[in-house]
């Protein structure tokens, strides 16, 4: 969306499907263009074999078309969203009001809840250790320098 151009690390069929692997669906409006049901199968592949997907905004309706999200606690842009964008939609049941969500394998975000989204992305491929996350988030959920030079301290020291 905006221009963002997205340079794949790999073709789809030679994606690997594991626990270790995460799926990301980047917000856009053209996720409902049929050049994107291989990825969006791969979703659905991913979370049936216990890997991780995070859909942010845009891509949060490409799922609810899918029915991923009829029965799995979700978010987006709010309710009315999903439903006025996705005809196939039937989780109004699992719908949660937050920014993001986490429910298993599964991180979907509205459009406002981007940091706490990338947040939860990193958290689930454990990236960083507890506190070295939570100082990330404050300090880019306040840019509170403080919070960065935490952060700072708390990474490893390479020799």
């Amino acid at each position: 969306m905006g221009g963002m151009k997205v340079v794949p690390d790999c073709l789809i069929d030679d994606m690997v499907v594991d626990e270790t692997n995460m799926l990301i669906l980047p917000g856009a409006d053209t996720w409902n263009d049929a050049k994107h049901t291989a990825i969006l199968k791969m979703a659905r592949e991913f979370l049936s074999h216990g890997a991780k997907v995070g859909a942010i905004c845009g891509a949060t309706v490409a799922l609810a078309n899918l029915g991923i999200l009829d029965e799995r606690p979700h978010t987006s842009n709010g309710a009315g969203f999903l439903a006025m964008f996705s005809p196939n939609y039937r989780g109004q049941d699992f719908y949660v009001d937050q920014l993001s969500v986490v429910e298993n394998n599964l991180i979907t975000a509205s459009s406002a809840g981007s940091l706490l989204w990338s947040k939860q992305i990193i958290e689930q491929l454990d990236v960083f250790q507890s506190d070295t996350l939570e100082f990330w988030y404050d300090y880019f959920n306040t840019g509170d320098s403080n919070y960065f030079f935490k952060l700072m301290e708390t990474l490893p020291s390479i020799e």
